[in-house]
């Protein structure tokens, strides 16, 4: 199961009166955490997969386990996407053939590829 934490600070130092930042990090986000090495289990860090969208160590502190539990998500939020005419074609071309709304199979993807909790919906 893949796990996600949310990052709550990313100061590294003081230099010259002045916070240095990881400038990959920002807080409020959420980040996918991975597997540490097993020579790392014991460093204090986490390796996740920061805005550059490579993996990356930091300190454990800067992070807090995101919970993810289905039907106790406080309301449900709209996302509105938008497409150039040739992928929406290619899409509803894939969503007539496998017999479904764009909308399902948009659905059915995700899920296929997130390790995320039923939604109780």
């Amino acid at each position: 199961m893949s796990r996600y934490v949310k990052c709550r600070k990313n100061d590294t130092y003081f230099k010259d009166d002045l916070a240095q930042t990881f400038a990959d990090l920002t807080v409020g986000q959420v980040y996918k955490q991975m597997a540490l090495y097993p020579q790392e289990t014991d460093s204090g860090m986490v390796r996740v997969i920061d805005g550059s969208g490579e993996p990356y160590l930091y300190p454990a502190e800067y992070f807090e386990p995101l919970l993810i539990r289905g039907g106790d998500r406080p309301g449900n939020q709209q996302l509105t996407i938008r497409l150039d005419e040739i992928t929406k074609g290619v899409l509803h071309a894939e969503a007539v053939a496998a017999r479904k709304s764009i909308s399902a199979l948009l659905r059915e993807w995700i899920d296929e590829r997130l390790d995320l909790p039923e939604s109780g919906d």
